[in-house]
């Protein structure tokens, strides 16, 4: 028996929308071990994708809601193409199975998550390859180039308000197309001079104060106004608490950064949600006697 065990991901900011210095998207991004997809060989389901070598039936063991911002999609399909290349003794890249699955087209912080866990950055797409902005499920382009990884130093805490919105589809495709932003210069500026040295230093109240400059900004400040008074309220509560927080992708999940689990359990006795340890590792491939 083949076992893949995946994992989630909060993806905090696409970064460049405009394209002035000929490049497009960007992401930024974290693993994480919890919520996860656990695929298995097994007579449960039959494949639905095609691919250029043969993908064996699987059982889900643990699996996570679509369309909340945790990066289902991506990491559904790279687990299941995983385990079909791990079935037929194929050593495949990650990044050249998110290319056969069409993953990747627009953040590579799925794709990486996926390969190497951790903190992720990626550099987008050059125009001379990607002419517009698109969303993931609308853009076949290869997943971009890492800039740079970094093991993720905290715990953190998802909330999925039920009232959320949930943003896929055409709808998503519609606010592609349709996006005006702004405050990119100053959004580049928070993130690779605030941001990630504080992911590298450990510095989580500078971290944390990024995450909130970064929701007025950019193609996050469109994806925060897009959610409804119940996601906007809980940034408040949050905030009021002394967290700065963000929308993982469109959302409708919340998230901050903790020092512990015990700090993170708090939040959850106040306003429900989970924690989850960053996954530092990526995903894992499992050959076990049936």
């Amino acid at each position: 028996m083949i076992k893949i065990i995946g994992l989630s991901r909060i993806h905090i900011t696409l970064i460049d929308l405009e394209g002035k210095f000929g490049r497009l998207d960007g992401g930024i991004g974290v693993a994480l071990k919890y919520p996860r997809i656990v695929l298995r060989t097994g007579n449960c389901i039959k494949p639905d994708i095609t691919l250029p070598f043969k993908i064996p039936d699987y059982c889900i063991e643990e699996d996570f809601e679509e369309h909340v911002g945790l990066g289902h999609t991506t990491q559904f399909l790279l687990s299941v193409a995983k385990l079909g290349a791990e079935y037929n003794l194929k050593n495949i890249d990650v990044v050249e199975l998110a290319k056969l699955v069409k993953r990747g087209g627009t953040s590579g912080v799925g794709v990486y998550a996926f390969k190497h866990g951790g903190f992720i950055v990626d550099g987008g797409h050059s125009k001379k390859i990607k002419k517009e902005i698109l969303p993931s499920d609308y853009s076949t382009v290869s997943p971009p180039p890492l800039i740079a990884r970094y093991d993720f130093p905290w715990y953190i805490y998802v909330n999925i308000p039920k009232e959320g919105r949930k943003i896929y589809g055409k709808s998503e495709l519609e606010i592609f197309k349709n996006a005006k932003v702004e405050g990119i210069d100053t959004l580049t500026r928070i993130i690779f001079m605030k941001l990630i040295p504080a992911v590298i230093e450990n510095d989580l109240e500078e971290a944390l104060e990024a995450i909130g400059l970064i929701q007025n900004l950019g193609f996050k400040k469109l994806e925060v106004s897009l959610q409804t008074e119940e996601v906007k309220m809980l940034m408040k509560q949050l905030y009021q608490k002394g967290y700065y927080s963000g929308i993982s992708s469109f959302g409708p999940a919340v998230y901050t950064f903790v020092r512990s689990r015990r700090e993170g359990e708090e939040l959850v006795s106040y306003f429900g949600g989970f924690v989850t340890e960053p996954n530092n590792e990526g995903a894992k491939v499992l050959w076990l006697k049936d």
